[in-house]
Formats: C-alpha cells, structure tokens, sequence
C-alpha cells in the first residue's frame, strides 16, 4: 500500500514554494527535483500530475510532442499507437527494468512529458532541445536543506501544519538512514539548528497533524532511542 502521507507532504510542499515571493524558477525547479527524490525514498506511487501545471511552469517537467522524442523515428509505430496514460522506458518498446530500461518520462496523450535531470531530459538537451537554464540538472541537496526551505516558507505563509509534518518527516527520515555516528554529527547541522528554532518559534510540536508514518512518536517510545528522544523532546 501506497505511504500516502509522504505523497501528500511533496504534494503541499510544491505548493507551498510556488507561493514564495523571493525564490526563482531555477531554485524551485531544483527544490521540486530534491523533494520528488525524498518522496522515492518511500513506498509511494507517482504524483505529478497532482501538480503538473506547477511543475511545467517553473521547469521542473517538460512537455514535448510525441515527435520529438529524440528516438520518435526508430519507435514510430509505438508511440503512434499510445491511447492512454503510459510511463516510457529508457528504450521505449522493453520491458521495464530498474537497472537497464528505467522508467524515464510519460506519455499523457497528445503529449511526452519528463523530469529535469532524468536521462530522457538528457537526451533532449543533447539533441539541443533544451539550452540554456533548462540544460543545467538540478542542484542536489541535503535532505535537511531541502526541509528548511519548504519550512522556512511555510513560516512566512503562517503554516505550522506544515512546519511540524516536515519536522516529524526529517526527523524519521534522518534516524531510519543515519548511523548514529552521522546522527550525533547532524546536532550541529545549520539547516537543523534553524528548523529547530522555527518549530520552537511557531509551537509546532504542539501540533501533530501528521498521520501513518509521520505521527509523532509517543513519549514512552522515544525513550530508547536517544536521537528521537532529543528531536521530537525539543524543550526538553
């Protein structure tokens, strides 16, 4: 089953930054990138089309004619024949396999759709179909980073809902793929210190609107987990 709430949280968080009034489209092109990479590091299933009018417009997704796939010619019968929603492969007629043919763009007829950074979205800019700021790949960030623009923004737009989602969501997300060594390291983090201070600021832990996985742990579970127990015991 789909882990909804990590679907639900990129989802309103690409909403939230496209309200900003400082960031550009090339930042949020590259925060949309990150957040959809954080969202694949769960159980979930595709939602962009959730907010595909918001993706294309800061250039994140692109949309393309079915002819312009660079390898339209070679596939024509293929591509001709698609009625419905169709993910596309790395090599459009194979089966699809993680490793060898990976999904790397969608069909949404009549158009061909793809993400910046996917190796579909290389090989338009390698056919110079896209130049210039749509040739450059998202800037990789830190999952921290990441969180601390989405919270800072929904500081500004008076939000703490989703200021104590992403602080649940981090949290967890840092003690299930950090050694305690890196955890300990993460304490002195800047991006941690100041979502720390916001969610201090805004009473966001007094908040917990988070459901499934990011519900806030109870008290007596925290107690055996010493980094959970100083992230989510934050006045303690």
């Amino acid at each position: 089953m789909s882990m909804h709430e990590f679907e639900d949280l990129v989802e309103s968080s690409v909403n939230c930054l496209a309200q900003s009034k400082t960031k550009t489209s090339q930042e949020l092109r590259s925060l949309f990138w990150n957040l959809y990479q954080f969202q694949e590091c769960w159980d979930t299933g595709f939602t962009h089309l959730r907010v595909i009018d918001t993706l294309l417009k800061h250039n994140f997704v692109y949309q393309f004619k079915l002819t312009q796939h660079p390898d339209y010619a070679a596939h024509k019968a293929f591509f001709d024949s698609v009625r419905e929603f169709t993910f596309i492969g790395l090599h459009p007629e194979e089966k699809w396999n993680g490793e060898t043919n990976p999904t790397v763009g969608y069909i949404e007829p009549p158009y061909l759709y793809c993400d910046a950074g996917s190796p579909l979205w290389q090989k338009f800019v390698e056919a110079g179909l896209l130049t210039g700021d749509d040739a450059l790949p998202p800037v990789e960030m830190a999952i921290q980073d990441t969180a601390k623009e989405v919270i800072v923004e929904a500081k500004e737009q008076s939000n703490p809902e989703l200021v104590s989602l992403w602080y649940s969501a981090l949290g967890l997300y840092l003690w299930s793929f950090h050694e305690e060594a890196q955890l300990e390291e993460a304490k002195s983090d800047a991006s941690i210190k100041a979502i720390r201070g916001i969610v201090q600021e805004t009473g966001a832990l007094d908040l917990d609107p988070g459901h499934g996985f990011l519900q806030q742990p109870p008290p007596e579970a925290l107690e055996e987990y010493p980094y959970l127990f100083w992230w989510f015991q934050i006045n303690e």
